[in-house]
This record gives structure tokens, sequence and C-alpha cells, in this order.
């Protein structure tokens, strides 16, 4: 017998208010929620400047703090690479086969919710192959009505300014306590020459 499973991708970097709304609603709405870490390959960029050891760790902990021991039982972290250097944005359709597939290996199963929030044709276009996207019941949230359209970009923008007042509203503490060390890679990917920029 199938089982209720939900589906949260994010790169997190870092985490925010608005990745956790998405997981509280996952979580109640389903048996088993996978959160995907995406570009686990990639680290030291203007978009992705945090390595995976670092986003595992901070997310680990800030569900460990949030979330009751039945409700972490429930929660399975996988880690996804990109699977070429293109962006999200190219070759769609192998992206979402890609992504598909790697989903269903973890799920065990080939349905699934999937959380998003962003922009609807994203996500359509990743599952625009028929016999994919009917097994996928997508649950798509505007990201301009979740802890005021809170995203990443913002909060490294907000690392990079040294804005403590607004990284204290957007984040759990898992982050803001690691300020000063998230600040200090956002600075030196900034620092880096220019041609060093990947500005995937």
């Amino acid at each position: 017998m199938s089982k209720k499973i939900g589906v949260f991708l994010s790169r997190m970097q870092p985490l925010h208010k608005g990745h956790m709304g998405m997981i509280d609603k996952a979580l109640s709405e389903n048996d088993k929620v996978i959160i995907l870490i995406g570009s686990t390959n990639k680290k030291g960029t203007i978009r992705n400047p945090l390595g995976i050891e670092l986003r595992r760790e901070i997310l680990q902990e800030a569900l460990e703090e949030k979330y009751t021991k039945e409700e972490l039982e429930k929660i399975y972290i996988k880690n996804l690479p990109d699977w070429s250097t293109e962006t999200d944005y190219d070759s769609f359709l192998e992206w979402g086969r890609y992504l598909y597939y790697n989903i269903t290996a973890i799920a065990e199963q080939k349905t699934f919710s999937m959380y998003f929030s962003d922009d609807r044709e994203i996500i359509e276009n990743w599952f625009e192959d028929e016999e994919i996207r009917k097994r996928i019941d997508l649950k798509i949230f505007e990201r301009a009505s979740m802890f005021e359209a809170v995203s990443s970009t913002k909060i490294r923008n907000a690392f990079l300014n040294g804005d403590r007042e607004y990284i204290k509203k957007s984040v759990p503490e898992a982050v803001e306590r690691r300020f000063d060390l998230i600040k200090s890679i956002i600075d030196k990917v900034y620092e880096a020459p220019k041609e060093d920029y990947n500005m995937e």
C-alpha cells in the first residue's frame, strides 16, 4: 500500500523561515516527508556560497529544535547534486526526469506530492512528460505570501550588508547563530575576482 509522501526541494542557501513553512505544510499532510537539498555538488559561488556539509548541519539542527521526535521520524533528508552544469531553466524535460527518478528511488513508490514556492510554470515544465506528471500532485504556493516574500537571495544580501535585523526575522536560530561564519563565506565569494564568479 502506498504512503502519502511529500517532497520539498531547495538549495537552502541559506535555510530560511519560508523553507520551514513549506516543511510544516508537508508534515501536516503526509506520512513521510523527503527534503531534498539541491545543488549539493556546488559551493563558493554567488548563488551557491555554502557547502553541503554546512547546509545539512543547519537544516538538521533547525528541524531538531522545531519538531517532536515523532515528527522527526517522518522526515528524510537527502542530497541531490545538479544533473549537469546547466541551470534549472535549461533542458526542463531532462531535469524533470532526473528529479522524478531520484525521488521515486528514495520514496520507493511512483506517486508523491511536490511542494514548491516559485513560478508555477517552472515546475510544470519540469514535469511536462504526461506519464510522469499524472503521478505527481503539485502543491504550489506563492512566495509573495510567505514570510514577507523572504528569499535566500535577499538573505545573502543581508549577510553581505551586515543586516542582522533582517537575518533575525527571516531565518531559524540555527542560521542566525552562525551569522559570523556565513557572512565570512559570502564576503569571500564577493571578494573573488569577477571572472571567478559563477552567476548560475
